[in-house]
């Protein structure tokens, strides 16, 4: 197992199961090369090089036949030619026992040859040469027969030379037998042994190797090529759109193809993650298009009616006030009618100047200007804007959670975000029931600070998150609202290139209203 536990270490079992089968295949050639070598060799040694007994014996022979050739021995041309031949075939002779002497040296040691063997045949070849030498000495007593006492001497000749040859066969009849035919023999039964042996390891080796070939191929299928198909499929798969697609594992073990069946996975949950975030953006980015447009139809609307009426509600709230005065002198507070009247006229002011306050924010919203922005201390906002809140009577029952000792640096417009968090704030303690908890968070990040505002009061639905920024849109009772402060604080934000994000779990859950503002204006790039 600990072979094929990951993909690099089957493809080096395998590629190591292959090498020893070639090394194997390179061996028993090696081995027949070898074995091929040494039959070569053995034919080298039977024809030059191993000791010829039938040859020596062959050319002593012929020295005797030299000396019964049919030739007229009363001429001395006859005679000179029987004694070249004589002494030709004498000299062959020594030739040949010489040769054979220099084979009987020259062999190696074997269990079939010792040195002490060897010892008495070079000895027995020592008595041979001296029968030769008797031989080569009888070519002078070849002569002219001229009388018969020359022809009882040749005669005596070829007896004394007849028997010298006979000792030397009977000496060669006693050495080993090294004919050619015995090795001969012998090599054609070792390279039969041998080639019987090299054809069962041939054959053996060679079923072995079809065996492991075909193993290796259904490995190498199962184990790389099936698991990178399956893994292709699935992300063509993937890729051609089914994000909800997942492979499966394609191993047995912990390997690579694990690890990137799980890559391609975690690619897919993220491009999934990415689409559905898309999505999500796409969606809000059309709610925000619909929102801007929204809110450019009621800067206009606004605008226009802040500029009709901001005027005649001067006059009123003026021309109220001055009754208000005027009618205190004449009637003062004397008489119920009196007080009726006098109350009357303070709520026309009083609702006049309302109405002021409400065009005027009109007016704020539809200019949209982005005033200039520097850095400034987040943190400290937040704590000028708790110092206001803390002074308001009816919000005394609440509690107002801020723990933040480090100063946050953003360049911003101060005045619209310390509105944006007094907005923020005062809805928190509106929405918060008596003894309530508002807590104030502030973040802060490599490029952007966040801000959230959460309360534990009456929550909002889906509908009210879906609408929340909408101009004039409320929850509350009314005259107690205009609706326009989250609008307000919806185009601050966006106006410094941040977002603001309502949370709520639903009714009676709380709410959470989340900033999150760049540190750094982003300037946008001159045309």
């Amino acid at each position: 197992m600990f072979l094929v536990r990951t993909i690099r270490r089957r493809l080096v079992s395998l590629h190591a199961l292959a090498l020893m089968l070639m090394i194997g295949m390179a061996t028993i050639g090696v081995m027949g090369l070898i074995w091929h070598q040494e039959a070569v060799d053995d034919l080298d040694f039977l024809l030059h090089r191993s000791p010829n007994r039938e040859h020596l014996s062959r050319s002593v022979g012929r020295v005797y036949e030299s000396l019964c050739t049919a030739l007229d021995l009363r001429k001395s041309a006859s005679v000179a030619e029987m004694r070249a031949s004589y002494v030709t075939h004498v000299r062959e002779a020594e030739s040949a026992l010489f040769d054979f002497r220099r084979r009987i040296e020259s062999m190696p040691l074997t269990a079939e040859l010792t040195q002490q063997q060897r010892q008495q045949v070079l000895s027995r070849l020592d008595r041979i040469y001296f029968e030769i030498n008797l031989l080569q000495k009888m070519a002078s007593e070849l002569q002219v027969i001229s009388t018969d006492e020359h022809a009882r001497a040749l005669e005596a000749t070829r007896y004394h030379a007849g028997c010298a040859v006979t000792r030397i066969q009977t000496g060669l009849e006693t050495l080993p037998a090294y004919q050619a035919k015995n090795w001969v023999e012998m090599s054609l039964q070792k390279e039969r042994e041998r080639s019987s042996t090299f054809l069962q390891m041939l054959l053996s080796f060679s079923a072995i190797t079809i065996v492991m070939f075909v193993g290796i191929l259904i490995c190498s299928f199962r184990w790389i090529s099936v698991p990178v198909r399956s893994i292709a499929h699935g992300c063509t798969r993937i890729a051609n759109g089914d994000t909800a697609y997942r492979l499966t594992a394609v191993s047995n073990w912990q390997d690579e193809f694990a690890d990137v069946v799980a890559g391609v996975n975690c690619v897919a949950d993220r491009f999934q993650q990415a689409e559905e975030d898309l999505l999500h953006k796409v969606k809000e980015r059309s709610e925000q298009l619909v929102r801007s447009q929204k809110l450019a139809n009621v800067g206009f609307l606004a605008a226009g009616v802040a500029h009709e009426i901001n005027n005649p509600l001067s006059a009123i709230s003026m021309a109220a006030e001055s009754l208000e005065f005027r009618l205190y002198e004449l009637l003062g507070m004397q008489t119920q009618d009196a007080r009726e009247v006098m109350d009357r006229v303070a709520m026309i002011r009083r609702e006049s100047r309302r109405c002021g306050d409400i065009t005027a924010r009109l007016l704020d919203f539809s200019r949209g200007e982005k005033a200039g922005c520097m850095p400034v201390d987040v943190a400290e906002l937040v704590r000028e804007v708790l110092v206001i809140v803390h002074h308001l009577g009816q919000y005394q029952d609440r509690t107002v959670e801020f723990e933040c000792d480090k100063c946050v640096i953003a360049e911003v417009n101060g005045a619209q975000i310390k509105q944006v968090i007094l907005n923020l704030v005062a809805n928190a303690l509106q929405a918060s029931s008596p003894g309530g908890v508002v807590r104030i968070r502030l973040q802060e990040q490599v490029d952007d600070l966040v801000l959230a505002v959460s309360d534990d009061g009456c929550g909002m639905d889906t509908e009210t998150l879906q609408h929340v920024f909408d101009p004039f849109f409320t929850t509350r009772e009314t005259g107690q609202g205009t609706g326009l402060g989250l609008s307000i604080t919806h185009r601050i934000i966006e106006d410094h290139g941040g977002t603001v994000t309502p949370l709520s779990d639903g009714e009676g859950c709380g709410s959470t209203f989340q900033i999150r503002l760049p540190r750094r204006r982003l300037h946008a790039k001159a045309a």
